[in-house]
């Protein structure tokens, strides 16, 4: 029996509402698509096999392979994964560091490089990338080397020149979920290599699919399928990794993050015990000292800490900052290469703090977009910011507008080449919309992807395609639907109040049970209505830039990053409704399980605010 045919029967049950039970309902999530999704079966990948034994050939003949990946989170996670992993299983194997200023393609630069440097390479092994870079390949090949290419971006016509290509989306593949990162790909590729040549070796190769569900998570991948299993394995495995920090004074005393000592850490004593690979052992004590450093910024508390969210809105970001912000990107791999561990916790905190300087910029190139001249707004916007922060500002700006938006170098003429970066909602195609115009191209994922003007006297043109492709989009999407899974609350609209904590407890240990979320399978959102009456509003945070409500009945609801905006105007409501009667506030929220000192209680985290008052 499916979860829509035992909802009625589970809905009411003597004025109880099983909220799990709605909600499912409403997202048509029945018992049987909850087990389906679940399935990790795949099919072998094309060229999968050819692949391997290319390896081996490689391997048995003594031939140096260098790896060449992508410059993002995937391409590290990518490079990383294969460089521990081919250097576990007895290969002769360098890493090249990506130069992200000549963009996502292997390049004759890159090549030469790599020659310079490694003059013995016989192999090019591409992670992340690859698949339309011909240029690149060509220059391998003109050396003679084999070239190996392991990427997950669409493969375009005439298709790829490198002796073997595995790629989910390459022009013949049948693949069933495309949707995988590039690691997973050479996560693949690795793991049969084992299976069939160095089975003994299985266990090691295993753990690398740490480094494959980061890249899942960063590269926003479906967290369906075989990606469900794999991001919680990296999360599982990561929390291996993480030492809690010491406490001065017992129990309840004061965490020292700093004497945090990452070898008592159960994954890597478990490593200590047999002898690996010196590359192997270095890429799991860095991302244990990653960890470490991001205990010590005050990002992880507790091991629950480590989850899909963290990796998405922490380590991910930070890993991406460093190009951001332009500077090198030495530090994103040298904090699981440096020789030693103090080196890889100074450059995890390199990293860390690249971030910081990440979100200052965006804040100040944001205000420069939106009080400048910007003649295309709301759809196209020109920017001087670095080329790298182009996608954080276009992601930005599509929040606040609700529709596509891309960013763009400022053109000098009406014949130049133009480029940048685009983003748009869940609805809106833009490499689908762009791809029929003549000039105007995008390459990428749907909703985050480069785009190129051919010319500047386009611009209009490309103005005039992104509305119409929105206003047609748009006619797809339901304006009307509720906002939220649910609404809680004392509203006559309301499925559930507030006030009764164990419905919700129920509802949020059920809803856990479904982890992890990401994109393809979003956390449940509830829309909930606080009255202002007797609400407390604290600013809290090291800068006091976040806010607590804490409603009459006890129910605390964190808001990010609000009081700047907030504080005032949800502090004169309250003292409003103190003197006259107020509708109720309105929120979007995803309600959670928080304990301190061994008391669980339910909690709410604010995304938005819908009404100022009903």
């Amino acid at each position: 029996m499916t979860t829509l045919q035992t909802v009625e029967d589970h809905l009411l049950v003597e004025d109880d509402i099983d909220l799990f039970a709605l909600m499912c309902q409403r997202r048509g999530w029945t018992d049987e698509y909850l087990r389906e999704i679940e399935s990790a079966e795949h099919d072998e990948l094309l060229g999968l096999a050819e692949m391997v034994e290319a390896l081996e050939d490689a391997r048995t003949k003594g031939q140096k392979i260098t790896i060449a990946p992508d410059f993002d989170m995937d391409g590290i996670s990518s490079g990383v994964l294969g460089y521990a992993g081919l250097s576990e299983l007895g290969f002769d194997v360098e890493l090249h560091l990506p130069d992200y200023q000549r963009g996502h393609d292997v390049t004759p630069a890159d090549i030469a490089e790599v020659n310079q440097k490694w003059p013995e390479t016989q192999v090019l092994l591409t992670c992340d990338g690859g698949v339309n870079s011909h240029r690149g390949i060509a220059a391998a090949r003109a050396l003679g080397w084999t070239t190996l290419v392991t990427d997950h971006h669409e493969e375009l016509e005439p298709g790829c020149t490198a002796d073997i290509t595995v790629d989910p989306c390459r022009i013949d593949e049948t693949y069933a979920h495309t949707g995988i990162c590039g690691a997973h790909v050479l996560y693949q590729v690795i793991s049969a290599y084992a299976r069939i040549h160095r089975p003994e070796k299985l266990w090691e190769v295993r753990l690398l699919r740490l480094f494959a569900g980061l890249g899942t998570v960063s590269d926003v991948m479906p967290v369906l399928y075989e990606n469900r299993q794999l991001v919680r394995d990296s999360l599982s495995i990561a929390r291996l990794l993480w030492v809690a920090p010491p406490r001065s004074g017992g129990a309840y005393g004061n965490p020292e993050p700093h004497l945090i000592d990452v070898e008592v850490s159960t994954l890597m004593q478990l490593l200590r015990t047999e002898p690996h690979h010196p590359v192997f052992l270095r890429v799991f004590q860095g991302f244990a000292l990653m960890l470490k450093a991001f205990t010590q910024t005050g990002k992880i508390r507790d091991v629950d800490s480590i989850d899909e969210g963290f990796y998405g809105f922490y380590l991910a970001p930070a890993m991406n900052s460093p190009r951001r912000v332009g500077q090198p990107l030495e530090s994103c791999f040298a904090v699981f290469t440096a020789p030693d561990a103090e080196g890889m916790l100074e450059n995890a905190h390199k990293v860390i703090l690249d971030n910081e300087q990440r979100k200052q910029m965006v804040a100040d190139h944001l205000e420069e977009l939106t009080d400048g001249d910007q003649p295309l707004a709301p759809w196209v916007y020109f920017s001087q910011a670095p080329t790298g922060m182009y996608g954080l500002l276009a992601h930005r700006l599509m929040r606040r507008a609700g529709h596509p938006v891309i960013v763009l170098n400022r053109p000098s003429g009406p014949d130049v080449f133009i480029s940048g970066s685009g983003r748009a909602p869940d609805w809106f195609d833009i490499i689908d919309s762009l791809g029929p115009h003549e000039g105007l191209s995008a390459i990428g994922h749907q909703q985050a992807c480069g785009v190129k003007v051919e010319r500047a006297e386009l611009l209009d043109e490309l103005v005039v395609v992104l509305q119409e492709a929105t206003r047609a989009a748009l006619l797809a999407v339901d304006t009307d639907a509720q906002v939220g899974d649910l609404v809680l609350g004392p509203d006559a609209d309301c499925d559930a109040g507030l006030d009764d904590p164990q419905p919700l407890f129920e509802f949020v240990r059920r809803v856990e049970s479904l982890k992890p979320f990401g994109h393809g399978f979003a956390e449940p959102v509830v829309q909930i209505a606080i009255e202002p009456l007797g609400l407390r509003v604290d600013r809290i945070g090291s800068e006091r830039q976040h806010l607590r409500l804490v409603t009459r009945a006890g129910l605390s609801c964190l808001w990010w990053n609000a009081a700047e905006d907030k504080h005032e105007e949800l502090n004169r409501l309250v003292a409003r409704a103190s003197r006259t009667e107020l509708g109720t506030l309105r929120f979007t929220a995803k309600l959670q399980l928080n304990t301190f000192r061994g008391d669980t209680r339910v909690q709410a985290v604010i995304t938005e605010q819908i009404t100022a008052s009903a």
